[in-house]
């Protein structure tokens, strides 16, 4: 996504726009290198939804108030992935949570981050449990869904393509049924009433100034409205993300505030 963004974005700002990929502690090696560079608006870096639980965690090195919001660009629908022919419904997967409490293994993306949260709090509204079980990727969580050894991971809707042939997803968190899985019922349509999303976005280091900032807004809103990154949404069965800068620090505020109660009830933090 970034790949593509960064082709039409340089076209619109008359100079290259280069993909750094640092990867590493959940994003924590990009938000060093970039709080060692000016604020000049130069390097902006992207993260999504775990930067407001994953930062509020001891280890972490960084606080998510570090960085100022410019962007959110993608949601991407949680999805429940389960091998092919081991449950036929959503329903028939939260009654064996219910039967054998704890028992159910789903796996996931990191400890305590918005995979674990999202799946945590449609959990609680079907009155179940279960054990998560941590992976550095959500697709090497989906890969122990198809050999055995999980009995379900919670992940993105985007990647499905690549894992239908041997998996099933039995539901996803999106407020409607997307154009391109539209056979994939919500879960609010299985009777458990929970919208989330793993969105993507971008920020800038603190301290740069507001006319550089409200430049790079203008530039990537026309990024997102451009027909290409358009039909890359569609494609991938990904929503645009775009909202205002100020819906954008609200919504963090009150994501964050919704992870630390979360992350408190399952004991990450005191």
């Amino acid at each position: 996504m970034l790949r593509l963004l960064a082709e039409e974005w340089q076209q619109i700002a008359g100079h290259p726009v280069v993909v750094d990929a640092r990867p590493g502690a959940s994003g924590q090696v990009a938000m060093a290198m970039l709080k060692q560079l000016p604020a000049d608006g130069r390097t902006v870096f992207s993260d999504g939804t775990g930067i407001t639980s994953i930062l509020q965690l001891p280890t972490a090195q960084h606080r998510w108030t570090d960085f100022e919001p410019l962007y959110r660009l993608q949601l991407d629908p949680f999805a429940l992935y389960v091998k092919q022919g081991a449950y036929p419904d959503l329903a028939a997967f939260l009654e064996a949570m219910r039967k054998r409490p704890g028992a159910v293994r789903i796996g996931g993306f990191a400890l305590g981050g918005p995979h674990q949260i999202a799946m945590l709090r449609a959990a609680a509204k079907a009155g179940a449990r279960f054990t998560w079980i941590p992976f550095d990727s959500g697709s090497r969580a989906i890969t122990g869904v198809m050999g055995g050894h999980l009995e379900a991971s919670m992940s993105n809707i985007s990647v499905y393509e690549t894992f239908r042939e041997r998996t099933t997803v039995l539901a996803q968190t999106g407020e409607d049924r997307l154009g391109r899985f539209n056979d994939i019922p919500t879960f609010r349509e299985a009777g458990i009433d929970i919208i989330a999303y793993h969105w993507r976005g971008m920020f800038l280091r603190r301290g740069t100034p507001e006319p550089v900032i409200e430049e790079l807004y203008g530039q990537i809103g026309k990024v997102v409205r451009s027909a290409r990154f358009q039909a890359y949404l569609r494609d991938s069965a990904t929503l645009d993300g775009s909202m205002t800068r100020p819906a954008f620090a609200a919504m963090l505020e009150e994501q964050a505030a919704s992870d630390t109660q979360v992350l408190k009830d399952i004991g990450l933090l005191s």
